[in-house]
Parts: structure tokens; sequence; C-alpha cells
């Protein structure tokens, strides 16, 4: 397969500094002059408590922003016990919430369209990343990590799937779960308690199914919307997040053998293909606007499900490096 279009235009001038070092890195470009650039005005953004703005507020802290930068700064090379990682590390574990969870900042007002966070209930996906990152840093057996996985196993429903958290929408509504949310947590308890996990086992059924769902979208043409039967175009979200449920999300089910080899995810990848935009990006449901971070992880998909080349990325990314 081949992209249309080049996306690094739009990654490199519209992309946030955490957006543009996760391209770089992936390209093998993490010690170059444009994501050194990137790092430390990164880095510059985090507070004396160790956390980071939240995209919300960027006069309040995020909860999401300081795990999944300090899992940026880790990936780039800075170590779990230098100031910015320590230091993220410190305040997450001081706002675990007493079942074992993590929620984000109970300060920060959600945006009432923002339906996969809470700041009054433990986020399941927000924990996963949180114990992804103990795991990184050398914590996977402290108390705080025991109880975070606990609590991720007893959320697991009777579908075998996760919802954000207990009360969204989905919940609510009676589905199986959030289909990214259930992929992330599945394969990390199978990493974790082994392929014959009976949540893993579980999980891994309900996400056979929720990629069968995934191509029949594929196939018709177009995703029908869940609250009111609507169709909308397909977009990145729903061609990548069975994969990868954000930028730094670990390969895990492209490790297990969902890549182009099986003809569900090729015709995945050949539509996410087809619809890169003309400004070389691709778009999210929820806004008509190219996303810089969803091209990235786009990017990182389709290369890493051996759908593109990971060369020719390599090569096409060269000139935002700031080589010479």
């Amino acid at each position: 397969m081949k992209l249309k279009y080049d996306p690094f235009p739009l990654v490199f001038a519209r992309g946030d500094e955490a957006t543009r070092l996760a391209c770089l890195e992936f390209l093998g470009q993490a010690d170059s002059p444009q994501a050194r650039k990137c790092l430390l005005g990164l880095s510059g953004q985090q507070h004396g408590d160790g956390t980071f703005p939240s995209r919300f507020d960027a006069g309040k802290w995020g909860m999401r922003e300081t795990v999944r930068n300090a899992l940026l700064m880790l990936r780039v090379g800075l170590p779990p016990q230098g100031i910015n990682v320590d230091g993220a590390v410190r305040f997450i574990l001081g706002q675990q919430r007493p079942e074992g969870g993590w929620s984000e900042n109970p300060a920060l007002a959600i945006p009432p369209g923002v339906i996969e966070l809470s700041n009054e209930r433990s986020v399941t996906w927000l924990t996963a990343d949180v114990v992804e990152l103990l795991r990184q840093v050398g914590m996977e057996e402290c108390p705080e990590c025991r109880a975070a996985l606990a609590w991720l196993r007893g959320m697991q429903n009777r579908h075998g799937g996760w919802h954000c958290f207990a009360g969204s929408i989905g919940d609510q509504r009676g589905t199986a779960g959030d289909p990214d949310s259930t992929a992330q947590i599945a394969f990390l308890i199978g990493e974790i308690g082994g392929q014959d996990d009976p949540a893993y086992l579980k999980g891994a059924e309900l996400y056979e199914r929720h990629l069968d769902e995934c191509v029949q979208d594929v196939e018709r043409g177009y995703r029908v919307r869940l609250r009111d039967g609507k169709k909308e175009e397909l977009d990145a979200y729903t061609l990548t997040h069975l994969l990868l449920s954000w930028v730094l999300d670990p390969p895990r089910r492209i490790r297990r053998g969902y890549d182009v080899r099986d003809p569900r995810v090729k015709e995945m990848m050949e539509t996410l293909v087809g619809i890169q935009r003309e400004d070389g990006g691709w778009r999210p449901f929820w806004t008509q606007e190219s996303s810089p971070l969803y091209t990235v992880l786009a990017i990182k998909v389709l290369a890493l499900s051996g759908a593109l080349a990971k060369e020719d990325l390599q090569a096409g990314v060269q000139e935002y490096a700031g080589h010479g």
C-alpha cells in the first residue's frame, strides 16, 4: 500500500510538542534536533508538582496529560528516576482513588461531549495507562499497581468488556463495553496474567466480535451512530482504535497476529489509506478537521500492521527532523 499524500506537513505545522515528538520517536528520530526541541518544550510545561496542564483548561492539571506525557518522556529516553518522570509518578500515586483506579482532575470542568472521561469515578483506560507507566518504571509489584489491576479485573462486565467508567453512557445503554478500552485492558491483562487468564480470554472473545463489526462498517462504507442510527463517514478513530487505543499504546494486538495477514485488518488498512485527506491528514469522527494526533496514530497503525513500509515513512520525515 502507498499513501496518497504526504502526512508530515500537517503533523509538523499543526501538531503540538507531544504529537510531533511521538511521531519522531516512532520513526527513529528521537535524538534529532527537532525532537530535542519538542522535548524541551514539553518538559517546560510540567509543573513543579510533576503534573502537566489539561487540554481542557491549561490553568489546571490533567491526569490524562500527566500520565501520557510521562510515558512519552520514558519512550524518548528520560530516566525513570529523573525529576520529570519521577515527579509525575509520585504525583499520580498520590491521586489513586480508594477503589484502586484513577480519575481525571476533580477541579476540571469536563466538556459535555467528552464521554470517555470522569472526574468523579475511576476511569478504566486511564487506570490501564497508569498501570502501563508503573510497569515501565519498575513498580509493577507496588501496592498501588496491584490494587489497580484488581480494580480493573473487577470492572470487567458479563460480556467480557470494559466500559470507560461505571455509569458511563455505554454502561447506561447496556452495551458490551467500550471497544478500545476493552482491547487495551484485555491484552494488557493477557500480557500480565498469561494467555490462559480467564479475563483475557473473555475480553479477547469480545475483541473478535468488535473487529468483525468494524469490518462490517468497512464493507458497507459507513458507520452507524449508536445513539440515533445516523450514518457517518468512516474515520481514523473507527479504523485504528481496535489496533492501537492511542498513539503510545503498546502494539499488543498487532503482535498477537492482528496485522495485514488477517484479512479483516488488511481491509481496514486499505480503507484507512483510502480516506486520507488532501491535506495529508486523517480525522476522528467528532471533528471535521484533520487531526495531527490521529494522523500520527494512523501512520503508526499502518506501519506496525505491515500495510506501509516503515522505511518509506522514515525517509519522508527526515526533512522535519532538523538535521543540518
